[in-house]
C-alpha cells in the first residue's frame, strides 16, 4: 500500500507547476493525514494511468531479469530443453546480456564449450532469423552481436579455443572472420595472441584477407615473440603436426631464437622398440607395396597384350612408350626394363635361350599376383586391428614419431635456408646438447648430417654430447662412440675443470626420470653398475683408479652417490624373495599332499592307483611331480637370496639371475598345479564327459592368465636388462642420414 501511494504521490507532483512546490508540500503532508484517518473508509485506492503503466513496466522488468538470470543458469549447466522454453517464450531473450560484461547467450554456449548445446541454439536462432527477414524486421544477426569488449561470439571461440564452435560459426557467417573487436582484433589475431593454435590453423585457413594477418603478424616482434610460444606449445603438446603447419606458414618462427629446435629435442619421442616393430607393421610401407606391386601387376598386362606385342614386332613403340609411361608414371628405370623387354623379346626369336627371361617375366607375374591380395586384406585386416587399446597404442607411437621426424626435417631445412655466419647455424649448439641429455638420437642424427661441426658444440660445464650422454645414461647417443672409429682416444683422456674423467662421470647417480625407466631398484641398480662396467672397459686402466681433486676415486664416487639406491634394491629384492618364496612353500605343500593322496584310491594287494591307465590321471601324476619339483626349486632360490650378502657388484648379474630362475620356476609350478588340480577333477567329477573338459579348461586358463599378465613382464625386463646388449656398435645409427667419417676430423 505504501508502494501505491508512492507512485500517487509522483503522479500528482508531475501535474502540479514548478511554482507552487511549497504549496503542494503542504497540501500533499495534509491529504496524507486525510488518507491515514479515512483508511477504514476508503481502502482501495485508484492509481492514475500513468502509475499503473510504470508499474507493468517494472513488473517486465523484474520478470526479464529473472528470465535472464534461469537462462543463463541453464546455459551454464548445458540444458538445452530448459534454455528452448526460455528463448521461445521470451521476446528476444537470445539477444539479452545474461552477465555484466553484455555476454549473450551464444557468447556463453560458446565460452563454456557446449558444442551440442551450441548446434541446437544456432538451429533455432536460424529459424527465428529466417521468421524475421521474412516480416522485413532489418535486424542484424544474433551472431554478429558484441559484448563488452567488442567481442563476437567467434571472438570469444578464439580466446578459449573452441574450435569446434569456431567451425559452426564460420559455416553460419564468414563475416565474423573479419569483425574487429574494440582493440581492433580479428578471431584469428586473438586466436594467436592467446597460444590456441588449434583454432589459429583453422581460422588460418578459413581466413582470406590478402595477407593482412600475415603481415600484422610477421611484421609486430611481440607477435613474434608470441608466434615462438605458440610454436613451443605445440610442440610440447607433442601436436607435431600443428606445428608443422605452423612453420610452413610462418618460417621466421624457427629462426628467431633456438626455443623451437629446443622443445623438439625435449619432446622428441623414441618411437618403437624392436618388439614392437616386429608386431607393428609400418602400414605406409605395405601400402606402397601394394600400390607398387599392383603396377607391377599392370605392367605386364601391358607388356603382354596382343597390341604391345605388334609394336614390339614393328619397332615403333613410342606412341605406346608414351602412354604407358603417363599410365603408370614410371621412371627411367623402368623405360630401361621396357627396351631390355622388347629386345629380349627380339632375340628370343633368333636365339631360343633367351626365352629364360619371358618365363622369369611370367614368374614374377604370377608370384605379384598372388601375393596382392594377401597384402591387402593383410593391410585391411591391420586398419581393424588398430581400433584395439594394444595396438591403437602402438599406432599412435609410430604416427608420433613419423610426424615428429617430419617436423624436425622442416624445421632443419628452414635453418639452413636462413642466412648466417659461421660453419653452421649457431641454433643448432644447445638443441644437440639437450637432445644428447634426453637421448634423441634422432634429432643428433639430423643435426650432425647437416653440421658435422656441431659435435664440438659444449655447455657451460665444457661437456659435449658424449660425455652428456654418459652423465644422463643416454646409451643411444653414447653409442655413437663406436661409430667414430680410432677418434675417441679423445674420450678415454678426458678430465674437466674439478679432474674428473668419464669414470667418475658415471659414478654420479642418475635423474630420478631415467631411474624411473626401470622396474625395481634392483633393476636400476643394475643398469648403474652396466654404465660403470662399460665404461671400465672403455677407458685406460690407469684411470680406473685416478683421483680428482677431491681425491676420489671412481669406485668411491659411485659408492657415494648410489649407497641409498643399494639400500633400496636390498629392501625390493627380500621383500620380492619372501612374497615369492611364501607361495612357492604352498605350492609345495599343495602338491605333495596330492601325491601321497592318490585321487580314487589304490589296489590293496599291490598299492597300485585305480586310474593308472587313465590318460587324465597320467597328465595328473606328471603335472604334481613337475609342480613339486619346480616349487621347491623356486622356493630355494627365494631363500639364497634372502640370506645373500647384498654387495654393490651381486646386483650386477648374480641377484637378478637368481631371481630369473625363481619367477620361472614359480611359473612352470602355478602352471602345472593348475593343470593337475583339472585333471584330477575332470576324473572324479565329470564322468568322462568331454564338454565338462572344455569348461575346466577355460577356468583352469583363468589363473594362469592372471599370473602371466602380472608376471611375465617383469621375467622379460629381468631377462633383457640381465642378458641384453645395450652398448655397441648399433643398427639404428646405420639407418638414418649421419655420416661418421664427417665427424672424423674434428676429433685430433
Amino acid at each position: 500500500m505504501r508502494i501505491s501511494k508512492w507512485y500517487a504521490d509522483i503522479g500528482r507532483t508531475k501535474v502540479e507547476s514548478k511554482e507552487e512546490t511549497e504549496d503542494n508540500n503542504v497540501s500533499t503532508e495534509i491529504e496524507k493525514e486525510k488518507e491515514n484517518k479515512d483508511k477504514d473508509v476508503f481502502p482501495i485506492q485508484i492509481e492514475p494511468a500513468e502509475t499503473k503503466d510504470k508499474h507493468t513496466i517494472l513488473s517486465k522488468q523484474g520478470e526479464r531479469i529473472n528470465g535472464n538470470k534461469e537462462l543463463c543458469k541453464a546455459t551454464m549447466q548445458g540444458l538445452w530443453p530448459e534454455v528452448e522454453a526460455i528463448l521461445t517464450k521470451g521476446e528476444d531473450a537470445e539477444r539479452e546480456p545474461l552477465n555484466s560484461d553484455k555476454n549473450t547467450v551464444l557468447h556463453l554456449a560458446v565460452g563454456i564449450g557446449h558444442n551440442n548445446f551450441m548446434e541446437n541454439l544456432l538451429r533455432f536462432i536460424q529459424k527465428k532469423e529466417e521468421s524475421e527477414k521474412k516480416r522485413n524486421l532489418g535486424r542484424s544477426s544474433v551472431l554478429e552481436l558484441r559484448n563488452l569488449n567488442g567481442s563476437t561470439a567467434l571472438h570469444v571461440a578464439a580466446i578459449v579455443g573452441n574450435r569446434f564452435g569456431a567451425e559452426l560459426l564460420v559455416n553460419k557467417n564468414k563475416n565474423l572472420l573479419t569483425t574487429l573487436d574494440h582493440e581492433d582484433q580479428t578471431p584469428l589475431l586473438k586466436a594467436y595472441s592467446n597460444m590456441q593454435f588449434d583454432t589459429f590453423i583453422y581460422l588460418w585457413n578459413s581466413t582470406n584477407d590478402d595477407g593482412k594477418s600475415k603481415q600484422a603478424i610477421s611484421r609486430d616482434p611481440d607477435r613474434i615473440k608470441i608466434g615462438v610460444n605458440l610454436l613451443v606449445n605445440a610442440i610440447s603438446a607433442k601436436q607435431y603436426s600443428t606445428a608443422s603447419e605452423l612453420v610452413k606458414m610462418f618460417p621466421q618462427f624457427v629462426t628467431e631464437n633456438d626455443d623451437v629446435l629446443m622443445a623438439i629435442a625435449r619432446t622428441f619421442p623414441n618411437g618403437l622398440n624392436y618388439w614392437e616393430t616386429l608386431i607393428y607393421p609400418p602400414l605406409s610401407d605395405i601400402w606402397d607395396r601394394i600400390q607398387l606391386y599392383g603396377l607391377t601387376v599392370l605392367r605386364i598386362v601391358v607388356m603382354f597384350s596382343p597390341k604391345f606385342i605388334r609394336e614390339m614386332y614393328d619397332d615403333s613403340p613410342l606412341l605406346l612408350m608414351i602412354l604407358y609411361g603417363e599410365l603408370l608414371k614410371i621412371n627411367d628405370h623402368m623405360f630401361n626394363e621396357w627396351y631390355f623387354f622388347k629386345y629380349s623379346f627380339k632375340c628370343a626369336r633368333a636365339v631360343p635361350a633367351t626365352m629364360i627371361m619371358w618365363v622369369y617375366f611370367w614368374l614374377i607375374f604370377l608370384i605379384k599376383m598372388v601375393s596382392f591380395p594377401f597384402y591387402f586384406i593383410y593391410f585391411l585386416c591391420w586398419k581393424v586391428a588398430t581400433r584395439f587399446h594394444p595396438l591403437g597404442i602402438l599406432w599412435k607411437k609410430k604416427k608420433e614419431w613419423e610426424e615428429a621426424k617430419t617436423l624436425l626435417e622442416l624445421v632443419c631445412n628452414k635453418l639452413d635456408e636462413s642466412g648466417f655466419s659461421g660453419p653452421y647455424h649457431p641454433n643448432y649448439n644447445k638443441p644437440i646438447l639437450e637432445a644428447a641429455c634426453r637421448n634423441a638420437y634422432r634429432v643428433v642424427d639430423e643435426i650432425l648430417y647437416r653440421a658435422p661441426e656441431a659435435i664440438q658444440s659444449t655447455d657451460e660445464n665444457g661437456y659435449d654430447i658424449i660425455q652428456l650422454a654418459v652423465i644422463h645414461r643416454s646409451e643411444r647417443i653414447y653409442n655413437l662412440i663406436y661409430q667414430i672409429g680410432e677418434r675417441k682416444n679423445r674420450y678415454r683422456t678426458f678430465k674437466d675443470s674439478s679432474n674428473n674423467n668419464i669414470l667418475h662421470l658415471v659414478g654420479r647417480l642418475a635423474s630420478s626420470h631415467e631411474l624411473n625407466r626401470r622396474t625395481g631398484a634392483a633393476l636400476q641398480l643394475q643398469r648403474e653398475l652396466q654404465w660403470r662396467e662399460e665404461l671400465k672397459k672403455f677407458v685406460f686402466p690407469a684411470y680406473i683408479t685416478q683421483e680428482n681433486i677431491f681425491k676420489e676415486m671412481p669406485s668411491m664416487v659411485f659408492t657415494r652417490e648410489h649407497q641409498n639406491l643399494v639400500k633400496e634394491g636390498e629392501k625390493w629384492m627380500k621383500t620380492t624373495a619372501e612374497s615369492c618364496s611364501i607361495t612357492a612353500a604352498l605350492i609345495t605343500t599343495i602338491v605333495f599332499a596330492a601325491a601321497i593322496t592318490v585321487p580314487g584310491g589304490n589296489i590293496q594287494e599291490t598299492g597300485i592307483p585305480l586310474f593308472r591307465t587313465n590318460i587324465a590321471f597320467i597328465i595328473f601324476a606328471a603335472s604334481d611331480a613337475i609342480s613339486l619339483f619346480t616349487s621347491t626349486t623356486a622356493l630355494l632360490v627365494f631363500l639364497s637370496i634372502l640370506t645373500a650378502r647384498f654387495a654393490e657388484q651381486d646386483f650386477l648379474i648374480s641377484l637378478p639371475r637368481r631371481l630369473i630362475i625363481g619367477f620361472c620356476a614359480l611359473l612352470v609350478s602355478t602352471t602345472t598345479m593348475i593343470v593337475a588340480f583339472s585333471a584330477i577333477v575332470y576324473i572324479v567329477f565329470c564322468d568322462q564327459k568331454p564338454w565338462m573338459l572344455a569348461l575346466i579348461c577355460g577356468l583352469a586358463l583363468i589363473p594362469i592368465a592372471f599370473f602371466v599378465t602380472l608376471q611375465f613382464s617383469l621375467i622379460v625386463d629381468l631377462y633383457r636388462s640381465t642378458y641384453g646388449h645395450i652398448f655397441g656398435k648399433k643398427t639404428y645409427w646405420l639407418r638414418f642420414r649421419f655420416n661418421p667419417s664427417d665427424v672424423q676430423g674434428f676429433f685430433k
